[in-house]
């Protein structure tokens, strides 16, 4: 690794060398923070320090001494030309605020990882991981960041650092006080949603709460929906283009997956909606003037600004605490479309082709877990159909057998 200083514009920078998780040479540059006369001096000062701080790009000694710690940083800094934005600045978020800081401390190395070390970390982080020092993290949370370790030490193996993954085969634990992540899912029938729906007039998101209902949409689908991807005249909806947001709103013209590009055909109810929306926009346009945000964005405030992911989530959520209706995600309307089509009589095949999921299991989660609500609601509907004219007899000890005189 070597650095030297440079400027940019009126700012010095660091600028690093050095060779990357995967063997090739990048760099880095840091910024100082100044500028003026004797910037460079005292930036030449600074050099040897951020250097040291950045060592764990590439450790001296390679990388079979490297700590985990910075094991993960390097594995995380690669991923970075990989993936997806909103799936990188996720990992940020994971490896800055629980992997990192917490392997950081224990000051173990690569090879001295352990499936006991991982084991401890998955206790700390159920217990007392939250960063609001609240608690706990959910049991899904921990998932991911062992899914992580798993994928790190899987890299490990194969480029010969490590021998075997110790991350394999070690259990998440059940925290006691959560509840089974499955419980959490909302499943509305078609008239709970319509309750529901009814609480959501003349809210900002009455329209798109609507439409979602009858599509099944994702919330990245729904925010993503554009003019251009509905043809009025063969009524027909493609969903082609996301929104999604991690720490920065990300508009992309992909999908979750393959199986989420798809298309529908316009029911007459959303046709009208949408054709509604579309003479509402230009009436608003015309009304805001210059101040009005142009884009071919259906779902969008008055002004034409655009819905933040994060924005939708609580007012969604507040719309139901004010109404006191059930507690749900944004995202259960999407498994309400679900119970819904069941209860309307369609076969798991439709049900996978109309939501977009890319494969049977995911249907099959779902369809599952709205049987077994089926059946807990027909029982229920038994319960006092028939009454018994005499009350049913407790049941006596029996006698204790006598032993017979000899």
């Amino acid at each position: 690794m070597t650095g030297c200083v440079q400027q940019r514009g009126e700012i010095y920078y660091i600028r690093i060398k050095y060779q990357d998780f995967a063997g090739r040479q990048k760099e880095k540059w840091v910024s100082t923070g100044l500028k003026g006369r004797g910037a460079k001096r005292q930036a030449q000062q600074m050099l040897d320090k951020v250097l040291k701080d950045h060592a764990y790009l590439e450790a001296e000694d390679g990388k079979r001494s490297m700590l985990f710690s910075d094991y993960l940083k390097q594995w995380q800094l690669s991923q970075e030309d990989k993936v997806a934005t909103s799936t990188y600045e996720g990992y940020m978020t994971y490896f800055d605020c629980h992997l990192i800081p917490y392997f950081k401390e224990k000051g173990l190395t690569v090879q001295e990882i352990k499936p006991l070390h991982i084991y401890q970390f998955i206790e700390n982080k159920l217990s007392q991981g939250r960063c609001d020092g609240k608690g706990g993290l959910s049991r899904a949370g921990v998932k991911k960041l062992v899914g992580i370790i798993r994928h790190v030490l899987d890299h490990a193996v194969m480029v010969g650092d490590i021998e075997y993954n110790p991350a394999l085969r070690v259990p998440v634990p059940r925290d006691k006080n959560e509840e089974d992540p499955k419980d959490k899912i909302v499943f509305l029938s078609a008239q709970e949603a319509q309750e529901m729906l009814n609480a959501f007039a003349g809210h900002p998101l009455e329209a798109m709460v609507y439409v979602t209902l009858y599509y099944g949409l994702r919330k990245s689908e729904v925010l993503g929906l554009k003019w251009d991807a509905i043809d009025f005249d063969n009524n027909t909806i493609s969903i082609k283009h996301v929104v999604v947001k991690n720490r920065t709103v990300v508009a992309k013209d992909a999908t979750k997956s393959y199986s989420s590009r798809r298309a529908f055909q316009i029911l007459p109810e959303v046709k009208n909606l949408l054709l509604a929306m579309k003479k509402e926009e230009e009436i608003n346009r015309a009304l805001y003037g210059t101040a009005y945000k142009n884009s071919d964005y259906v779902f969008k405030q008055e002004d034409g600004t655009l819905f933040r992911p994060d924005c939708i989530t609580r007012s969604f959520q507040r719309v139901l605490a004010k109404n006191g209706l059930k507690k749900m995600r944004f995202h259960d309307l999407r498994h309400t479309t679900a119970s819904v089509l069941f209860d309307k009589g369609w076969d798991i095949n439709e049900i996978k082709e109309w939501l977009g999921h890319a494969d049977i299991e995911t249907t099959a989660n779902i369809y599952t877990h709205i049987s077994h609500m089926k059946k807990v609601a027909l029982a229920k509907n038994m319960e006092n159909t028939f009454v018994l004219k005499s009350e049913p007899t407790e049941l006596s000890e029996p006698n204790e057998p006598q032993i017979p005189k000899m």
